[in-house]
């Protein structure tokens, strides 16, 4: 029996594409495969099972143009990223997280406005450990977040933390905190498990946070 991750093939295959475009990211396998990984890390994964299920779900996922349309935003995002990197820190900082002992699990989560379910953008989002911002493992993650439209609500960080403060501990307790100048603040406190192995695969959800528009605020700029 086959065990894939469909994901892995859709998502590779679309980066090549549009570096076939892009002139201004240089040809080396380093670059391609730090792409597709930035990509993988911030989208589900998705198994299947048996060859014709890899030809299914390929023919499946041809049709759902929002999923298409999230993991080019990764790749440009991932592009960008690159482009504006100013060392291998990225490399040195994996070499050293994967030699501990304990880990925080990738986080995903959804804002929106709270009584159309609208897409705000410009959301800043920013994930707190004992009254502090917690450090992300690379300087490819973002602490805090700013959504914009194209990330159609969502959010990710993969936080990193000294492993003595991750040490004798099953669970630890983070929030979120949301800041938007035409909508009241908003904290959303969870928990997450703490890993005895890294797991590039695994994903934590955060609780959707919906957020309340300020008094006499105007929101047509949600609908714009």
């Amino acid at each position: 029996m086959i065990i894939k991750n469909l994901m892995e093939d859709i998502v590779t295959n679309m980066v090549k594409e549009v570096l076939k475009k892009d002139s201004s990211i240089p040809r080396s396998e380093i670059y391609e495969q730090d792409i597709i990984a930035y990509a993988l890390n911030r989208v589900p994964p998705r198994y299947i099972t048996s060859e014709r299920g890899i030809i299914h779900g390929k023919m499946d996922s041809r049709f759902h143009f929002q999923q298409r349309t999230d993991i080019l935003f990764l790749i440009h995002e991932a592009i960008e990223n690159i482009k504006n990197r100013r060392s291998t820190i990225a490399h040195s900082n994996y070499d050293e997280i994967i030699r501990k002992n304990r880990f925080l699990p990738h986080l995903m989560g959804e804002v929106l406005e709270e009584t159309t379910f609208s897409i705000i953008p410009e959301v800043e989002i920013t994930l707190i450990y004992d009254n502090k911002p917690v450090a992300m493992i690379d300087d490819g993650w973002k602490n805090p977040f700013t959504t914009k439209k194209s990330t159609k609500g969502y959010y990710h960080f993969w936080p990193v933390l000294p492993e003595e403060e991750l040490e004798n501990k099953k669970e630890l307790a983070l929030k979120t905190v949301f800041k938007h100048p035409k909508f009241n603040p908003k904290e959303v406190e969870f928990s997450v498990r703490v890993m005895d192995s890294i797991n590039l695969y695994e994903s934590r959800i955060i609780p959707i946070a919906l957020l309340q528009i300020k008094d006499g605020s105007d929101i047509s700029f949600l609908y714009e």
